[in-house]
C-alpha cells in the first residue's frame, strides 16, 4: 500500500502568491499513478483520491510553513512576496482563516 501526496497540494497558496505549481509534479494524482502501475503488471486492489482542508489561522503559520516546506513555493521570501501575503493576511483577518487543499491518494497493489 502506498499513501502519496499528490500534485496539487496546497496549489491555493501558490495562486493566492502568483507563483505557478510545479510543473513536474502538477499531474501526479491517483489516475496518473493508476496507469503507471496497471502498465507494470499490477492489480490495483483498493485506490482513493483527497483532497481535504488545511486551514491557516494566521500569516505567521503560513509563512511558517513556507520556510519549513521550501518545495512548496521555491525561493520563498517575505520581502518579494510582501503585497500578495498581506492580501492574504486580509483574507484571514476578514474570514478568520486561510484555506487550501491538502492532495492525497492511497493505492493498495497485488501482483497480477
Amino acid at each position: 500500500m502506498i499513501q502519496q501526496v499528490g500534485g496539487l497540494e496546497c496549489a491555493q497558496i501558490n495562486e493566492y502568491l502568483g507563483v505557478s505549481i510545479n510543473k513536474e509534479f502538477s499531474q501526479w494524482n491517483l489516475k496518473t499513478s493508476s496507469n503507471e502501475i496497471n502498465k507494470n503488471d499490477f492489480n490495483i486492489v483498493f485506490s482513493k483520491e483527497a483532497f481535504s482542508v488545511r486551514r491557516f489561522y494566521d500569516i505567521g503559520t503560513l509563512i511558517y510553513y513556507l520556510q519549513a516546506i521550501p518545495w512548496q513555493v521555491p525561493n520563498f521570501n517575505t520581502e518579494t512576496h510582501m503585497d500578495r501575503i498581506y492580501k492574504t493576511h486580509q483574507v484571514i483577518q476578514s474570514k478568520g482563516f486561510f484555506d487550501v487543499e491538502k492532495h492525497r491518494f492511497i493505492i493498495n497493489t497485488e501482483a497480477k
